[in-house]
């Protein structure tokens, strides 16, 4: 199934967060639930209808699946929008920060390889610092320049 796309729209995902983690009044908790099997871990979450989510960045491909509902999903800040309805199964990138409106209540897995059963050592392990990454991406930049003006 194809990921439907509307118009372009370049997003700073970076400020979005900021305002969002301002907004004390307005943030809820969503449990996550940890599922473990043999070499895998599957994190789910359901995620209310009317809600603005921002995710975590990864350092490798992820596995995403999202059983039910509808999301209006950002996956890159240069990339549109996606509308998904569930039951659909998509990849994201590495680097990737999935940022999303739901529409109708969601339940969202990530499916991550990994024989640990501890969720704090394979967010260690599978998530990059939001810090670490502005970084990384500044650093990437001055290597393109570098590399053109040579």
């Amino acid at each position: 199934m194809e990921l439907e796309k509307s118009r372009p729209q370049r997003i700073n995902l970076a400020e979005i967060e900021a305002r969002m983690c301002a907004m004390e009044d307005r943030k809820i908790e969503i449990p996550v639930e940890h599922i473990f099997s043999a070499g895998v871990y599957v994190r789910q979450i359901t995620i209310p209808a009317g809600s603005l989510v921002m995710g975590k960045r990864h350092r490798h491909a992820t596995c995403n699946i999202l059983l039910k509902g509808v999301l209006t999903v950002y996956t890159d800040e240069d990339m549109p929008p996606v509308t998904v309805s569930g039951p659909l199964i998509f990849t994201t990138e590495p680097c990737a920060k999935k940022f999303a409106y739901c529409h109708e209540e969601a339940v969202f897995l990530n499916v991550i390889p990994t024989d640990s059963t501890d969720p704090d050592e394979i967010e260690k392990a599978w998530i990059i610092p939001e810090d670490e990454y502005l970084m990384l991406k500044e650093g990437a930049k001055c290597l393109l320049s570098r590399s053109d003006s040579a």
